[in-house]
């Protein structure tokens, strides 16, 4: 049998340490902390959500909303930024993004003419 309790540990994120108290499952017996899919992930969930806050990194939901506001493929959008598609797909299913490639689409979310810019250089290259 097992219990679930509150359970603190430390994440490394991008060499941040991140805390996070959340749900985990303990064995009744030895009160050893034993794996729980769905609780371990939902804690790591919270420390990637917890970074994404104090350091400023888009999330997933915010990079999928921007390439859809310009009607972009994961590999259109791959193509603009000058990135590998599976770089994009990476970062819309929860991976974080390298500081430099955070920095680049913070920028292009915020400047509608740099994003025009983008693309249109990017439309360039295919010729």
């Amino acid at each position: 049998m097992s219990y679930i309790a509150d359970y603190t540990n430390i994440y490394d994120i991008r060499g941040h340490e991140i805390t996070i108290t959340a749900p985990a499952r303990f064995d009744d017996q030895s009160h050893e902390i034993i794996a729980d899919k769905r609780l371990d992930d939902q804690a790591a969930q919270m420390a990637l959500e917890k970074f994404r806050k104090r350091y400023k990194v888009v999330s997933p939901a915010e990079i999928k909303n921007f390439r859809a506001s310009w009607h972009l493929s994961q590999r259109k959008l791959a193509h603009v930024l000058g990135w590998s598609p599976s770089t994009v797909a990476l970062y819309e299913a929860g991976a974080v993004p390298t500081k430099a490639n955070n920095r680049l689409l913070k920028i292009l979310m915020k400047d509608k003419q740099m994003m025009k810019e983008f693309i249109a250089d990017s439309e360039k290259d295919e010729m």
